[in-house]
């Protein structure tokens, strides 16, 4: 990964360069207006989004610029009905609209018509891991909130984000780049540099768009056991390429390359509460620090390969699109705190008499190979039916091992030369086929009914190999499993368009998730498990005011969840954690979501986004707890998120313009697990950030402080006899500048 991450960062330099250097030769695009935001991710070509009768949520490309956006995290607690768990860079698990359980992903996220699917994590969080690819030049961002089976099918049972770049344009020559330093308080100087150059081979019919960047981010938080000062930061680079090609008017063919290698010296995991599990007590160490031997760093590689053809068939449009991903993730997590937890079970006889050492570290290299393919028509015709219609093929092979080794206590590394605690390795294949249908009749000018339905099979083959039992607990040996699901799914709405202005809506929509693998070093973890589905229930309306000055869209819903894939505990003193599944309807989510936006004077922009969500237990499950009865909420999930913004832009003389804003958001408290004697639920927490910017010819300068009154939020919180009572915390107060060039 090193030779290659070199052969980026120069790249990168290179392209920044040539950017700098050129001459201005187009002022930046006119912005679009609110009340023409269009919504791609409905596979029907773009669409205004508040003619859609759909829950949608689109964040375009001046927003993300203006909020200094660059990855997920930093957009995510904006958008109503969206929260993740945070455990680190490139491990986010997405939740939407409180559908959340261990196992496979539950939210789909594609990059254009790329699926981008967790690789996995712990043994419980299968649908982990997703990758934060850098989203400099991203056109927009699309939330599609419940669930969205019949268009994108398996791990969209909850909702669908889709980051849309910008592809190479083949009418103009254009650039941009942009260099960023901060400062954070209790960690370091940040830096960032990224550019982007759009050239046209052959004017109007062949061109080449490449972004790079390189970004370098201090820590803040200290190991105050090896004495490490900011030992958490991170270091991300890439490369972001397309070709355009446009052989007629009727024929568009897009090629991109995605490359991203990003580095990470340790989680922002901190311990900022003692805690007691067995007989071991863990003092509090500090709201921004932590305590533990091992070194506990991450590397994360990710290449991406995808072609997509349009061809304008007259009556309706052809799509034809395909992509190989190729991800390659290193991890290490520190083990001590559970080791001390099997002393104490050898101490009271429930764990034999092995050596335990005084540190370990899981070591788990893991691989992603994933090939998709899908072709789809959709029509334009005259009367009053249309829809799209397709078939999709997806085949993924992850491959990940499962290691202890022995820390080395000088340098806290493992150590490779003493023999494994244990060892497994995983091969596993998921393969989907599906054949896909979403109609639309207009009944009248008003009235419309849409239908849609999903065919799918997915076949999965494991073979896990135990090379090195755990502690020598049990022999060597291999299991193989395999599984085929095929089902259908289906969708139905109605919706009335009782103004030009005002439009309202009813749906029924089923989602569905694969079952998946357990990767656990405990060979008596179960190797797989189910599928399960959802339903959701859903009433909405879109609402434009005052010529489109007020915008007010508004959703309530009920979603239940059936034969629920849920995290258990296996093994002695219910140490090691795997998924099985809960038959019937274990879970119901029911909520209520509103996006507004009001322009009430020249220049002020103010938006609110805002969800209540109710997401419980349908029934008691008592292999998750003695706290898992029916109507306890489901794990990490906040009954609130709130977010209010507001942006003031003004000239400063005829050839200066300039904006001020701050955005504030609120995230309720979450429970954390069903366990009563590690539940420590999460504090609700609040974030403000202010900002101002200033424009003048092709320049922009952005100032900005983010976490302006330097809370320490207790973004997840982890409490198990693996990491007692654990905060992964947010980015203190970050003061900074953002120059940028369009040209």
């Amino acid at each position: 990964m090193k030779t290659s991450q070199y052969g980026v960062r120069s790249g990168v330099a290179l392209l920044l360069a040539g950017t700098m250097y050129a001459s201005p030769a187009l002022a930046e695009a006119e912005t679009v207006s609110t009340d023409e935001i269009v919504v791609t991710a409905l596979k029907r070509g773009d669409v205004q989004l508040q003619d859609v009768a759909s829950s949608i949520a689109v964040v375009g490309q001046e927003t993300l610029e203006k909020r200094g956006v660059v990855e997920f995290a930093d957009f995510a607690r904006n958008v109503a009905g969206l929260n993740f768990i945070d455990s680190g860079a490139g491990d986010k698990r997405y939740i939407v609209r409180g559908i959340n359980a261990a196992g496979e992903a539950q939210t789909a996220l594609y990059y254009d018509n790329i699926p981008m699917t967790g690789i996995g994590g712990a043994a419980s969080s299968f649908g982990g891991r997703q990758p934060d690819l850098q989203l400099y030049d991203v056109q927009q961002i699309e939330v599609l909130r419940g669930p969205q089976g019949t268009l994108y099918g398996s791990n969209s049972q909850s909702g669908v984000i889709r980051f849309v770049t910008n592809k190479a344009r083949t009418d103009r020559f254009e650039g941009s780049a942009q260099a960023e330093v901060s400062a954070t308080k209790d960690g370091g100087t940040n830096y960032g540099v990224r550019g982007m150059v759009n050239v046209p081979l052959v004017q109007d019919i062949l061109a080449v768009r490449i972004v790079g960047y390189s970004e370098d981010y201090s820590g803040w938080v200290d190991n105050v056991y090896r004495d490490e000062k900011d030992f958490n930061d991170t270091k991300r680079s890439g490369i972001r390429a397309s070709f355009t090609l446009t052989p007629d008017d009727l024929t568009s063919i897009v090629g991109q390359f995605f490359y991203q290698d990003m580095e990470t010296g340790g989680r922002a995991y901190t311990r900022p509460y003692a805690t007691t599990i067995g007989d071991n007590f863990f003092p509090a160490i500090g709201r921004r620090a932590t305590s533990q031997i091992g070194r506990e760093v991450h590397d994360d590689e990710t290449k991406i390969y995808a072609l997509t053809v349009d061809r304008d068939l007259d009556w309706s449009t052809l799509t034809v699109s395909g992509s190989y991903l190729d991800r390659d993730v290193i991890d290490f997590v520190d083990n001590g705190p559970s080791f001390r937890y099997f002393e104490y079970l050898q101490r009271i006889g429930q764990f034999p008499p092995v050596t335990v050492p005084i540190g370990s570290l899981s070591y788990s290299p893991q691989s992603t190979k994933m090939w998709t393919f899908e072709t789809r028509l959709a029509t334009k015709l005259d009367g009053p039916l249309n829809g799209v219609a397709g078939v999709f093929y997806s085949d993924r092979e992850n491959n990940f091992e499962t290691n202890t080794v022995v820390v080395d206590p000088i340098t806290g590394n493992g150590d490779f030369s003493i023999p494994l605690i244990s060892r497994r390795n995983f091969s596993d294949t998921t393969k989907d086929f599906a054949i896909f249908g979403e109609f639309t009749f207009d009944i009248t000018d008003a009235l419309s009914f849409t239908g849609g339905a999903r065919w799918f099979r997915t076949k999965r083959d494991l073979v896990a190999n135990t090379l090195v039992p755990f502690f020598g607990l049990g022999a060597p040996g291999t299991t193989s499993a395999k599984a085929k699901n095929e089902d259908v799914i289906f969708k139905a709405q109605v919706s009335y368009e009782v103004t030009p202005d005002a439009l309202i809506y009813a749906q029924y929509a089923e989602g569905y998730r694969s079952g998946g693998t357990n990767a656990s070093s405990f060979a008596g973890v179960p190797p797989q498990y189910d599928p399960d589905t959802t339903s959701n229930y859903e009433i909405g309306a879109k609402t434009s005011w005052a010529d489109g000055a007020v915008i007010l869209n508004v959703a309530a819903y009920r979603i239940d969840l059936k034969g629920l894939q849920v995290e258990q505990r296996f093994g002695p003193g219910g140490a090691f954690a795997g998924v099985g599944n809960i038959s019937g309807t274990a879970a119901r989510s029911k909520g209520i979501e509103a996006d507004l936006l009001v322009k009430p004077a020249q220049g002020l922009t103010l938006q609110f986004a805002g969800n209540y969500t109710d997401a419980k237990l349908a029934k008691d499950v008592p292999d998750l707890g003695a706290a898992a009865v029916k109507g306890a909420g489901l794990s990490y999930v906040p009954k609130v998120n709130l977010s209010f913004t507001a942006d003031q832009e003004f000239a400063l003389t005829d050839d200066v313009e300039a904006s001020v804003g701050f955005s504030v958001t609120h995230t309720g408290k979450i429970d954390t697990t069903y366990y009563t004697a590690f539940n420590q639920p999460s504090r609700s927490y609040t974030l403000a950030d202010v900002r101002a910017r200033v424009s003048w010819d092709q320049f922009k300068l952005d100032l900005y402080v983010n976490n302006l009154f330097d809370k320490a939020a207790e973004l997840t919180v982890f409490n198990t006899i693996n990491d007692p009572h654990v905060v992964l915390t947010n980015r203190p107060r970050t003061i900074g500048a953002r120059l940028g060039i369009n040209f």
